[in-house]
């Protein structure tokens, strides 16, 4: 079956309603909005995060980060590149049975996309984002974050087609490709203050040849945002929360100054320029806030 034939597509997607619905909810582990929430706590929390614990800390999440940046530039560059079609109804939402109202809506947005198919940006972001995430967790003696950011990407992957807005083959390529990008960057681009001029550099470079996406502007305030903000509070950014207590204060200031700042933008609905300028502000505020939750904290006594 060639991997761009809708085989695969029609046979994952005639699985029970009830395991297409959790699929389609998986496949929101590789939205943009997943990332920001997720790696803002991860990034606030830092070693005292749930789970995953000691084997986190500021810089490493920080790292990730930017190199999600990176990914998103390179898959709008690619996909305008190959200009390859989804599956046919990749634009309508797949119907399923036996589920509560809430998650039939839930699926019915989850299973929509549009705009071209190839690579995959879901399997690309998610195999540099959690696949990078284990990579940079795990050492020599311990492979589990390795094998766990692995298993995330690769469901969130596989929800792709089964909730038929990909082909395999874009998923192959997208997986492929996160490999390569991760191979690359943590080989040449290994620190913060190198990924973020990096994917700067990329997401402009996308604007440029693709043209001004929401994506791609995102993309470059994001990385302007957390540029300036590593290369001026780096050194005074705490790597690890001293105390649970540190790092829930923290988590619990850059929910209320970030969220109201997400907020306020939502409202505003700037237009482009402003719109990537805004973008950096949120971006360099949540990089900024290990440095005043730690001082909150202290002062808390």
């Amino acid at each position: 079956m060639p991997v761009r034939d809708a085989g695969a597509v029609e046979a994952l997607g005639a699985l029970p309603d009830p395991l297409v619905a959790a699929f389609a909810l998986v496949t929101l582990l590789g939205d943009v909005a997943a990332y920001f929430l997720l790696f803002s706590l991860f990034y606030w929390l830092g070693d005292r995060t749930p789970v995953l614990g000691d084997r986190l800390d500021r810089p490493l999440v920080v790292q990730v980060v930017a190199l999600g940046f990176g990914a998103l530039a390179l898959v709008a560059l690619l996909k305008h590149a190959f200009a390859l079609p989804r599956p046919p109804g990749a634009g309508q939402p797949v119907s399923v049975g036996g589920v509560p109202d809430w998650l039939r809506s839930v699926v019915r947005a989850a299973t929509v996309d549009d705009g071209y198919g190839f690579p995959s940006g879901h399997a690309f972001g998610s195999t540099a984002v959690y696949g990078g995430l284990g990579w940079l967790a795990s050492d020599r003696g311990d492979r589990r974050p390795l094998y766990v950011g692995a298993t995330v990407a690769a469901l969130v992957s596989l929800s792709r087609v089964v909730v038929g807005v990909h082909y395999l083959g874009d998923i192959l390529a997208g997986v492929a490709l996160g490999v390569l990008w991760l191979a690359v960057a943590v080989r040449f681009f290994s620190t913060p203050r190198q990924s973020f001029p990096t994917a700067g550099a990329l997401a402009a470079a996308g604007v440029v040849v693709v043209g001004p996406t929401e994506y791609l502007l995102f993309g470059v305030g994001a990385s302007l945002g957390g540029s300036v903000a590593w290369w001026t509070l780096a050194d005074r950014i705490p790597t690890t929360a001293h105390t649970g207590r540190e790092a829930l204060v923290t988590a619990a200031l850059g929910v209320v100054v970030v969220g109201g700042l997400l907020g306020v933008v939502a409202v505003l609905d700037p237009p482009p320029l402003p719109g990537v300028v805004a973008t950096a502000v949120v971006i360099g505020t949540l990089v900024a806030v290990p440095v005043a939750g730690s001082r909150l904290d202290a002062r808390l006594g």
